[in-house]
């Protein structure tokens, strides 16, 4: 590939440079949402499990649950869905 220098300054290859860089940059803060959105979710599966397991048990049947269900669900790691 021929390049335009000019005073030790090559353009394409650093424009070859930038582009590489800004692409990297898109994909580390693709995968920085991607982990947080990760985060976010696990957070609120652990305190909705958490708010599940201390509702009495006429909470429980309002909405259709059994104490068992809920120490099934309560029994879960926080990545589980």
């Amino acid at each position: 590939m021929n390049t335009l220098k000019v005073r030790n300054f090559s353009f394409i290859e650093d424009l070859d440079i930038a582009a590489l860089t800004f692409a990297a940059i898109e994909r580390i803060e693709g995968l920085a949402a991607t982990v947080n959105g990760g985060i976010k979710l696990w957070v609120r599966r652990s305190a909705e499990r958490r708010l599940l397991a201390q509702m009495s048990y006429h909470m429980l049947d309002d909405i259709g649950l059994t104490v068992a269900d809920v120490e099934k669900e309560a029994a879960k790691f926080f990545w589980q869905k």
